[in-house]
């Protein structure tokens, strides 16, 4: 069903309204824009599938309240980028969730395995991706583009369903529990602080107090910017001509014109609100400029993390799935160092949850030099107690 007029998606609302589930997905293009330009919503719910057209269908409430409903859960694949779009056309996270990419990584079919690729394991179906480089926001969609984005919903309502009995079977469905609470979480989907977006340029450490006040303005002003003319921001302007004005300071125009990078339209542009950010920045009072980050010496004792690692490779090899669905180098790296610093675990997955059992607890016992790894007779790492003869 491809619905491109109002009542159409008001009489299909209505019929999906007290699913107990829902299969979603979206089409877009965003390699230009800040935004993403949303081309279709694809839905399946009661066996009745539907591509919402939101360039015909203007007031998309209808759908958005039954997506914002507690008691409808929301299944997706890979559904990151989905979600970041459907929570700002609701104006708030949407819950709960489902992504079958995650629930296939519990049972050891990749981190990152593709949508067609879970089609295969769970019913059988070979689907192709022929339409990958379609530009969704261009009209007319042919029947076989439109065809080819309800696919994508029609196989994830099996999918979902498949996947639940793979986990029940391999007793992991308590796994899932805390592995959407990030999809959930609204703040993983607000838009970056613009007074914050200096640190994301090389350098910034090299200026001056007055000089970063100044760049923490302009860089401020090109993010807003950007929003405003939903574009990436480094398409007004570099940030290398960025980091050179909050350096020299330009009293005018005309003194821009001979910043290497800078171009001219730009500058007939937005000269003025160039210069205003300069002001701004240069009125800041000083105990307001943010203190200059120390680096942080981020390497740990040699060898902790690489021991730590063998051990999660080995859990993984044990349980047959991928190492950093158990723990990533990152977030061995950040346990490590803050074990090292005495500071806090609070937060850390590794230790609540269904990892905590698994390998939260043996890492303490590692760190805390209760436990250690051998190779066996047989080529093989394996877990051994440490005994007081081992510590000395």
């Amino acid at each position: 069903m491809y619905i491109t007029t109002q009542e159409q998606l008001a009489s299909y609302s209505s019929q999906i309204e007290n699913c107990q589930w829902l299969a979603i997905d979206t089409e877009f293009v965003r390699e230009k824009s800040y935004y993403h330009h949303l081309g279709l919503i694809q839905v399946s719910g009661n066996g009745i599938c539907a591509a919402i057209d939101p360039i015909a269908v203007k007031k998309l409430d209808c759908l958005l309240e039954v997506f914002k409903k507690k008691s409808v859960l929301k299944v997706f694949h890979a559904g990151k980028q989905d979600l970041e779009i459907l929570n700002r056309l609701c104006g708030m996270a949407i819950s709960p969730v489902f992504d079958t990419q995650v629930a296939a990584s519990l049972l050891g079919w990749g981190s990152q395995i593709s949508f067609a690729k879970v089609v295969q394991k769970t019913i059988g179906k070979k689907i192709y991706k022929t339409e990958t480089y379609t530009d969704w926001c261009r009209r007319p969609l042919s029947p076989s583009q439109i065809e080819y984005a309800i696919d994508d919903v029609r196989y994830l309502a099996p999918v979902y369903e498949q996947l639940l009995e793979h986990l029940k079977k391999a007793n992991r469905l308590e796994w899932l529990k805390d592995e959407f609470s990030p999809l959930e979480d609204g703040n993983n989907y607000e838009l970056p602080d613009p007074q914050k977006q200096y640190m994301r340029i090389k350098n910034f450490r090299n200026l001056r107090p007055r000089n970063l006040a100044v760049l923490i303005e302009l860089s401020s002003w090109r993010e807003l910017e950007a929003r405003k003319r939903d574009c990436h921001p480094r398409s007004i302007m570099r940030d290398e001509p960025l980091l050179e004005i909050a350096r020299v300071l330009p009293k005018d125009c005309s003194a821009m014109e001979s910043i290497r990078g800078l171009h001219q339209k730009e500058v007939t542009k937005s000269g003025e609100m160039i210069l205003e950010a300069i002001e701004r920045g240069k009125a800041t009072p000083e105990d307001e400029i943010p203190k200059t980050p120390e680096i942080r010496n981020y390497s740990t004792q040699p060898g902790v993390e690489e021991l730590l690692a063998a051990y999660v490779q080995m859990r993984a090899v044990e349980l047959k799935i991928e190492a950093t669905v158990l723990a990533d180098r990152k977030l061995i790296h950040d346990t490590v160092l803050k074990f090292e610093q005495n500071e806090p675990l609070d937060g850390n997955c590794i230790f609540f949850g269904w990892r905590h059992e698994l390998i939260g607890k043996t890492f303490l016992e590692i760190l805390n030099g209760k436990k250690g790894l051998v190779v066996n007779g047989k080529g093989r790492v394996r877990l051994i107690p440490m005994n007081e003869s081992t510590h000395a």
